[in-house]
C-alpha cells in the first residue's frame, strides 16, 4: 500500500516537476497539462432509479507550454515532417523530492492539433502553447487508465 511521503513539510510543487519530450533533448517546458476520461452513463430503471451504467469512448487531452526558444528546438527535431503529422513518442512527467518517492507520468505518442502564440507589447518572455492528445494513451504511475 502506498504511503504519503511528505518530507520535513515539502511537497511537490513546480520545482518537483521534470519535463521529458522523447527525441527534443534541452527542451525545458513552461508548463504541462494533460487529463483523460471514460465516459459513463447511467442506466434508469422503473422509477427513476439508477439500475447501472453504460461506458462510452475514452478521451484525453495534452496541452504542453514552451518558450518560443524551446518551441524552436522542437520544431527543429521535426526535420521535414509537417508540424500536425508530428508524433511525438513519448512525453514523460516526473514528481520528485529529495527523500520522496519518484512518481511518473507517461504521455505516449502525442500529436498536437492546435498551436498558439500570443507576442504582446510589455512581454518579457514568449510562449507557445501546444494542444492535442496522446494516442497511445496516459499512464499514471505507470498505471493505465
Amino acid at each position: 500500500m502506498a504511503r504519503k511521503q511528505i518530507i520535513n513539510g515539502k511537497v511537490y510543487d513546480w520545482s518537483s516537476v521534470t519535463i521529458g519530450v522523447s527525441g527534443c533533448n534541452g527542451i525545458e517546458p513552461q508548463g504541462i497539462d494533460y487529463s483523460d476520461e471514460k465516459e459513463k452513463t447511467p442506466v434508469y430503471r422503473r422509477g427513476g432509479k439508477i439500475a447501472g451504467y453504460g461506458t462510452g469512448d475514452q478521451k484525453n487531452s495534452v496541452k504542453l507550454t514552451l518558450l518560443r526558444e524551446d518551441y524552436n528546438l522542437l520544431d527543429d527535431a521535426m526535420g521535414t515532417t509537417p508540424f500536425y503529422d508530428y508524433i511525438v513518442p513519448k512525453i514523460t512527467v516526473s514528481y520528485a523530492d529529495t527523500g520522496a518517492t519518484t512518481c511518473t507520468d507517461t504521455l505516449n505518442n502525442v500529436t498536437f492539433s492546435k498551436r498558439s502564440f500570443k507576442p504582446a507589447h510589455g512581454d518579457t518572455s514568449e510562449t507557445v502553447e501546444l494542444e492535442g492528445i496522446a494516442v497511445g494513451g496516459i499512464l499514471i504511475n505507470g498505471r493505465a487508465s
